[in-house]
């Protein structure tokens, strides 16, 4: 056995690890706590475990591996592998994660954003195959991008391209979390969705929601509008529709801007299906030229959660072939 590749997907609560053949064929995988709270040391023990565990399962050998990926949350260098100070890992401060790794693994270890590691694996072997020129949107807690062109990863001279969802969408909008107004992200997440649905509810809108979280609006959820969707609020689909509204504004810059052939969307609010992609796509047909329109597919993520532990490793093997 030998011409394999390691993906790790490094998250603020688990650790998820696979190994995958050059030919594309992911061969077993891994997942554990990450152990965040005790700091990087135990960290990147805990990928190393991982790692050896996925070993294990396969029969393989370190020998065999040619490289591995990290998808890492950022700020970070991608170039040298150091990540500086991301908010959800406490005590990360400048690690050379690149160099601790490879050598506690052995093999060369590469180090890129989780947000492009996830569009990357989309583009290798999810929604995004067969196509030279695709975007990727995360949509969670906040909005996440990735932009792949030609077949590379467009990252920018510093490392910071395809931060989608701080696209401006609406002048002097809601404050985002980045420091600035009008973000997408401050509308096409569950956390604008759910200040959609505050908004609503203080201007007199009637719905279950208000029942449900007993008057405090704080206690809204993402997965109350879903249920309420489930049991035929309207309320609760319009607040829905009004953010896959926001999500096509967005998407249609994307597709105008870049004009690529798939636009793949990934993270826990695509479980809405078309009560959130048709929206989507509504507006951002309307809203794009009629060419890159008719090119751009918007689809659902084939990997489902496992986008940046297979991007990783896909990213991996294209960083060892180019060299960079």
């Amino acid at each position: 056995m030998s011409e394999l590749i390691i993906g790790v997907d490094l998250g603020g609560t688990n650790v998820k690890t696979a190994i995958v053949s050059r030919d594309k064929k992911v061969l077993g995988k891994d997942s554990r706590p990450t152990r965040a709270e005790e700091g990087p040391e135990a960290v990147m023990t805990c990928m190393a475990e991982s790692v050896e565990a996925v070993l294990a399962q396969t029969g393989a050998k370190r020998g065999d591996v040619i490289a591995a990926g990290i998808g890492a949350p950022g700020p970070m260098n991608w170039q040298t592998g150091v990540v500086y100070s991301p908010p959800n890992l406490p005590g990360w401060k400048n690690v050379p994660l690149a160099d601790e790794m490879t050598k506690r693994l052995g093999f060369p270890v590469y180090v890129d954003n989780d947000a492009n590691v996830a569009c990357y694996g989309e583009y290798w072997l999810g929604a995004g195959q067969g196509a030279e020129n695709m975007c990727l949107l995360t949509l969670g807690t906040g909005v996440g991008g990735g932009i792949v062109v030609f077949g590379q990863l467009l990252r920018g001279i510093d490392g910071t391209a395809a931060e989608i969802g701080h696209l401006k969408v609406m002048r002097g909008g809601r404050a985002c979390g980045c420091g600035a107004t009008g973000c997408l992200e401050a509308y096409g997440s569950v956390t604008g969705m759910v200040r959609t649905a505050v908004e609503g509810i203080e201007s007199g809108r009637k719905t279950v929601l208000t029942d449900w979280c007993q008057g405090d609006l704080k206690a809204i959820t993402g997965k109350m509008i879903s249920d309420g969707i489930e049991q035929g609020d309207e309320f609760c689909r319009w607040v829905m529709n009004e953010t896959g509204v926001w999500l096509g504004i967005g998407i249609s810059s994307l597709i105008n801007l870049l004009n690529p052939e798939k636009v793949v969307l990934c993270g826990g609010m695509i479980a809405a299906g078309d009560v959130l992609f048709d929206p989507i796509r509504k507006t951002a047909r309307e809203l794009t030229f009629e060419v890159p329109a008719n090119r751009a597919q918007i689809l659902p993520a084939g990997l489902g959660a496992d986008s940046g532990v297979i991007g990783s490793a896909g990213c991996a093997l294209a960083r060892f072939e180019s060299g960079i």
